[in-house]
């Protein structure tokens, strides 16, 4: 695709754009917050700490939770929900993804959300949506970040259950087709389990299927978000139904996100090809039927879905 050169082009395009930060840089960019493989968004944070942290070994306090590889087309608003049970044992896609070689403490669980004493909420979502981005190489995607629009889950200790939080966030690319991916910051009880280990980028990448839901019933609203991991030529469906007394608000959406063994962005025309058909269904549900032609690595859609009142 030829590469968008005018963002007066791309206004009069159906894009949301109303979520992009107030007073965010006019410029794209390449990366946000990402520092070593996303372990950026876990620096933002522990420099906001009294007593700063910054520089604190990873793993110590915080870890950083890694998508896979999302495509992007020119002109296109992206947002993609992130959980910290990427780092959870057996989780999807495994610690050594989020890893990637890097030494760490192994000080997990990694199960909440990070919080940032200064608030630095660029990313949107409040003081716990700490989130970084980078594009790929594979492609010719010109990233704006945006405040996220979905909703956050802070989870909670191994103590109180052990529940995992979720964030995430939201781009908007001036460029071409293209890959990229994010990191949310993910926090343990610091200070207990100090064993040290060094990550394997070789180990095997572990997908499987997911869900984030948040539901606020005081407000009447909901976002609703599966996560399905594909395999070749083998057709999944889903129908989701919205909260009682809630109906489906906006369009129906998806991501697609790929998890190389080696790390590194696919070219896009070595990209996953997936056929996704999204139907609504009444006035509070929607199906979503999935596809996998042509995968070189794991892969996984993200349906998503917006409820509100009646």
């Amino acid at each position: 695709m030829t590469r968008i050169r005018s963002r007066a082009a791309l206004a009069a395009m159906p894009l949301a754009l109303g979520a992009l930060a107030i007073g965010a840089s006019s410029a794209s960019a390449d990366s946000s917050d990402w520092g070593d493989n996303g372990a950026g968004v876990c620096n933002v944070v522990q420099s906001s700490w009294t007593p700063s942290q910054a520089g604190a070994e990873l793993g110590t306090y915080c870890m950083q939770a890694v998508t896979g590889w999302i495509q992007i087309n020119g002109g296109a608003t992206q947002t993609q929900t992130i959980s910290c049970d990427n780092n959870a044992p057996g989780g999807s896609p495994g610690l050594s993804w989020s890893l990637d070689g890097q030494a760490y403490v192994n000080a997990g669980p990694w199960n909440e959300l990070a919080f940032n004493a200064t608030k630095n909420t660029a990313g949107g979502g409040g003081a716990n949506n700490n989130v970084g981005w980078q594009t790929g190489d594979g492609g010719d995607a010109d990233l704006t970040g945006g405040d996220y629009s979905g909703y956050d889950d802070l989870g909670s200790d191994q103590a109180l259950g052990g529940a995992y939080g979720y964030g995430g966030a939201m781009v908007t690319n001036w460029g071409g087709n293209g890959n990229w991916q994010a990191a949310i910051a993910c926090t343990n009880q610091a200070g207990t389990n100090l064993a040290y280990a060094t990550s394997s980028s070789i180990a095997p990448v572990r997908i499987r299927d997911k869900t984030m839901d948040a539901v606020n019933k005081a407000k009447g609203r909901a976002f609703l978000v599966r996560e399905f991991a594909l395999k070749t030529n083998v057709t999944r469906t889903s129908t989701r139904s919205c909260p009682a007394g809630m109906v489906r608000r906006g369009k129906l959406s998806y991501t697609v996100q790929e998890f190389p063994a080696d790390h590194k962005s696919p070219k896009w025309k070595d990209r996953a090809l997936v056929d996704v058909k999204m139907t609504p269904t009444g006035n509070n549900a929607g199906s979503v039927k999935m596809t996998l032609k042509r995968g070189k690595s794991p892969t996984v859609v993200q349906f998503q879905m917006r409820c509100g009142k009646r």
